[in-house]
């Protein structure tokens, strides 16, 4: 064997390890990427469809800050005919210990536990806060935690008071069902505005961390 083919062997398996090193090192955060892509997109097809099928007000991606100057993020911010839903997207490939009152969920998924905050109630700070940033109807405001259909979790009661746990299947029947409900409707010119108030806050807080 010559030289020159031994050196080429040599300069192509260099190359061949060095890229299977990469892509064993990469393959962690570029599945993580890919994935969270996916799931964000998923999400994001299924509110953005239940939307336009109720010619509803939507605004994504909402930031809003308090006044103690803290930054706050919504996934979605729906307006709908009767409530304002403030709905938070997860993503849960396991099974969840859940309790409405307790702070913390044991979370397992594989071989691997830890315990996660309550989404319930991470998502009603969030409205809370939300519903201090105008003249919004504590009533009208339905927190919402909307979750991939496979995941498992413990039944637990569930109300505007303590919020809602939906599936992604599950999430139309739901807003047709609150939509259903014997209350008076938000005013139609007063929706607009609140609309138009949301998103004017996101915009003046794009910028934000």
């Amino acid at each position: 064997m010559s030289f020159e083919l031994r050196l080429t062997i040599y300069i192509v398996a260099l190359i061949l390890c060095g890229c299977a090193y990469f892509l064993w090192v990469a393959y962690g955060p570029v599945k993580r990427f890919l994935f969270r892509h996916w799931t964000i997109r998923m999400y994001y097809r299924k509110v953005n469809q239940v939307v336009l099928d109720h010619d509803f007000y939507l605004i994504n991606d909402f930031k809003g800050k308090t006044a103690g100057a803290e930054t706050f993020h919504i996934d979605h911010v729906i307006i709908g005919d009767k409530y304002v839903y403030v709905v938070r997207d997860r993503f849960y490939d396991g099974t969840l210990l859940s309790n409405p009152d307790d702070q913390s969920w044991l979370y397992c998924s594989g071989s691997k536990s830890r315990y996660i905050q309550n989404p319930l109630i991470y998502n009603r700070l969030r409205a809370e806060r939300l519903r201090l940033l105008g003249p919004i109807d504590s009533h009208i405001i339905l927190p919402v935690v909307l979750v991939n259909d496979d995941c498992f979790y413990t039944p637990f009661e569930q109300s505007p008071e303590l919020g809602y746990f939906v599936s992604l299947r599950q999430f139309p029947k739901f807003i047709d069902r609150k939509e259903s409900e014997p209350i008076a409707p938000i005013d139609p010119d007063m929706a607009k505005l609140l609309a138009e108030d949301v998103y004017s806050i996101k915009m003046n807080n794009r910028n934000e961390p």
